[in-house]
């Protein structure tokens, strides 16, 4: 017994570490790219500073004496939100959204105003004069953000989900404090905000979502199905990387399932799924506009194809009966991270480091989308011991 105990141990801190020193890692490279763009200090400089802080602040967050009183961290955790969503709605009033080298935002609203006005969307350019890979549910996302001026707010939105979920959320206070500072101690994070780009609000539902369904129905996942069946078709219809969580939570249990749950969960997921589609396809024009433009070419472009399958595969054989949310976001990051690592190494040998991290051979977002996984599987809200029951 001895002897099993040390190796759950071990095994439960190499788990930690790698999360951790993929953190370290995505969030340098993001630090190493643009801190080079000014000329007080060396960006190596920088980012040795970054890691030797974050570092420093987790090892005395471990200590209990570090904010011990759970009051205390409540408060600040309050603080702190209130202070970051305020700075986050400044940002984006602040920020001139046409002066962005990066079009996320743009894709969002050329896709918006293309199903408004009842036309195709996905041959339509953005401001930096790129065509839209954004799916139907991303773009409904989007919709009320449109209206208000600027798509943009969908951070600011998200943030304050993201917040309000936490602070109702069964973790317990430092847990919460340390999932918030996680976030905001990620420059990829900020990168995000500062673009306006919709890639880690996507994930985050997606994270609240998950979390939220297990917490309220751990027992059986499908005790409201047709509810279900919504929700997964609305995330799917996202983006597609999203499938790899939710595959993770849901397959096993739909296996063995009730027939009707089966049947209740599909007329769910087929209704919520023809309804967001049903304006894209009745503007389509021609059989050839969508084979050469569409949102799966635009996303699949950058990565072989048969990575990406393999990838969405993978989650089928490794779902389980999770108890808890973690060990989804961990399994999920740990598909993820090795087919976008994957992929960023294959293009770091193909045309240089140089290209793929200062220039724009590789987009870095994309690896960035990886930090809201990594802050989930950290924050170790449960106990990781039998937290999975196989069958």
């Amino acid at each position: 017994m001895g002897f099993i105990r040390i190796f759950k141990n071990k095994r439960e801190k190499i788990k930690i570490y790698f999360s951790f020193i993929l953190y370290l890692f995505i969030n340098s490279l993001f630090i190493i790219k643009y801190s080079s763009r000014q000329d007080y200090l060396s960006e190596f400089v920088v980012v040795i500073a970054y890691i030797t802080f974050v570092i420093l602040f987790f090892s005395g967050f471990k200590n209990k004496r570090f904010l011990n009183k759970e009051i205390r961290l409540k408060n600040l955790y309050k603080i702190l939100t209130v202070l970051v969503f305020i700075s986050i709605l400044l940002i984006n009033i602040m920020i001139d959204s046409n002066r962005l080298q990066v079009d996320r935002w743009s894709a969002m609203e050329i896709t918006i105003e293309s199903i408004i006005n009842g036309v195709y969307p996905y041959d339509k350019c953005d401001h930096l004069g790129q065509t839209s890979s954004n799916l139907p549910g991303l773009s409904l996302l989007g919709f009320p953000f449109y209206f208000f001026g600027d798509v943009g707010y969908l951070q600011v939105f998200v943030f304050l989900v993201f917040s309000i979920w936490i602070t109702f959320s069964r973790r317990n206070e430092r847990e919460k404090f340390l999932i918030l500072v996680m976030l905001l101690l990620s420059p990829a994070y900020w990168w995000e905000v500062f673009v306006k780009s919709d890639l880690m609000s996507n994930i985050l539902l997606v994270i609240i979502f998950i979390d939220f369904w297990k917490n309220r129905y751990a027992k059986n996942s499908f005790q409201r199905p047709i509810l279900l069946g919504m929700w997964v078709g609305f995330f799917c219809l996202t983006r597609g990387i999203v499938l790899i969580p939710l595959v993770l939570m849901l397959f096993s249990e739909f296996k063995k399932s009730k027939p009707i749950e089966k049947v209740k969960f599909f007329f769910g997921f087929t209704t919520l799924f023809v309804l967001l589609t049903l304006p894209i396809l009745q503007s389509l024009e021609d059989f050839h506009t969508v084979t050469e433009n569409n949102p799966f070419n635009h996303q699949t472009k950058y990565a072989p194809k048969l990575l990406i399958i393999v990838t969405l595969v993978v989650p089928f054989f490794l779902s389980r009966k999770f108890k808890y949310s973690e060990p989804i976001f961990r399994f999920s990051l740990y598909i993820l991270s090795t087919l976008l690592i994957t992929i960023f190494m294959m293009n770091v040998i193909e045309e240089g480091i140089y290209k793929n991290i200062y220039e724009k051979a590789f987009d870095l977002s994309y690896l960035g989308m990886m930090i809201a996984f990594v802050v989930f599987s950290l924050s170790d809200s449960k106990s990781q011991n039998d937290v999975v029951e196989t069958y």
